[in-house]
């Protein structure tokens, strides 16, 4: 996701859960916590899957209703220590 007037991403989203991208959650993760790790050739956070039991999300049904208190929300969430860290 990409700030529309500055043009810097914002977070990256996860697609977790389903089968076959069926039913899947998205997880909009802010991109100032993720890290590149160059073995794994990708970037990675420090979550576990219970982490994510009460992060923010949406589903592709639904799709986010992305606006400020959203963005708050997640930046909040993820603003705390978590069980992998």
């Amino acid at each position: 996701m990409v700030d529309k007037l500055n043009g810097q991403v914002e977070y990256a989203v996860l697609s977790f859960s389903g089968l076959f991208g069926l039913g899947s959650d998205y997880f909009p993760l802010p991109w100032d916590r993720l890290t590149y790790d160059e073995e794994l050739g990708g970037y990675q956070i420090d979550l576990v899957k219970e982490d994510l039991e009460e992060a923010p999300r949406y589903s592709a049904d639904q799709g986010p209703a992305f606006n400020r208190a959203y963005s708050e929300q997640i930046d909040t969430f993820y603003d705390r220590d978590f069980a992998a860290a």
